[in-house]
């Protein structure tokens, strides 16, 4: 199976530890398919500064094939992780650069299995251009005039949904359907994930263990149970969805243990 992460990369600075790590939902994405034992790519822009410098390298080192993403003159975005009353936060230091897609980007981009787009990206305006089964993360994103303008043009749609009770997430997901993307996917932190897929939802338990840095966990989430659901030899539907969801739970539990979105981190560049 073959996955392209197109959209943000971010170097996430953590002053308190002076290091920092890699992150941004699409660069994240393409460096879980890689660690899942996938062929993936990453198209998106990278600063030509030190710290651009280290979030390509951070990539190819893990195997990420890199061949359509630009480099541009200027700072790759980052952004400054700053923990206050036991709470972390992101300070915004360097917004991602915008994203242009060309013809030749179109048809690279189609000859892949799975193609990972999230709010954030830049690329809504070539939806209808990607044939290829097509993931998209709404994060946050509760809105139904953006539902109904994305969900029919998508496979696979991802949300977050810490904060909201079972009925609240069954109802947040059947709109989205309801839109016009039939498979749903909303993890949850510590009180789980569910899916709705062909009318039919699905619940899985958190798993109990001790996070180190919960930065990158969904995307790791979607990124396992994508690629589980598309290749999955299980006879039946319902067997499919279970088995995504307890591969995600188990892989997304993995990487919290890690610092950073995925560990792989090097000295602070300020």
């Amino acid at each position: 199976m073959k996955i392209i992460a197109i959209g943000d990369n971010v170097v996430d600075l953590y002053p308190a530890d002076k290091k920092m790590f890699l992150g941004g939902h699409a660069a994240n994405t393409a460096a879980f398919a890689t660690m899942m034992g996938l062929d993936s790519a990453y198209l998106g822009t990278f600063g030509n500064d030190a710290r651009g410098d280290f979030a390509r390298r951070t990539l190819i080192e893990l195997g990420v094939d890199l061949s359509h993403s630009l480099q541009y003159d200027g700072p790759n975005a980052f952004t400054t992780m700053k923990i206050t009353t036991g709470k972390r936060h992101q300070i915004v230091g360097e917004p991602v650069q915008e994203l242009q897609l060309s013809r030749d980007d179109i048809a690279y981009i189609n000859t892949f299995d799975l193609v990972y787009l999230n709010n954030e990206s830049g690329a809504d305006a070539f939806l209808s251009a990607i044939t290829a089964p097509t993931i998209y993360d709404f994060s946050t994103i509760d809105d139904d005039r953006i539902f109904k303008k994305i969900a029919p043009q998508i496979d696979l749609a991802y949300l977050s949904g810490k904060a909201k009770s079972d009925d609240d997430v069954e109802a947040l997901c059947r709109r989205l359907a309801a839109a016009g993307c039939q498979r749903v996917v909303c993890s949850r932190g510590l009180r789980g994930s569910a899916a709705l897929v062909a009318d039919m939802m699905s619940w899985q338990q958190a798993l109990g263990v001790k996070a180190v840095d919960a930065l990158g966990a969904g995307d790791a989430y979607i990124t396992c149970f994508a690629a589980t659901l598309y290749s999955s030899q299980k006879p039946t539907l319902d067997a499919k969805v279970s088995e995504s969801l307890s591969h995600a739970a188990k892989f997304a539990s993995a990487q919290v243990q890690l610092p950073g979105s995925f560990g792989h981190g090097a000295a602070l560049i300020a």
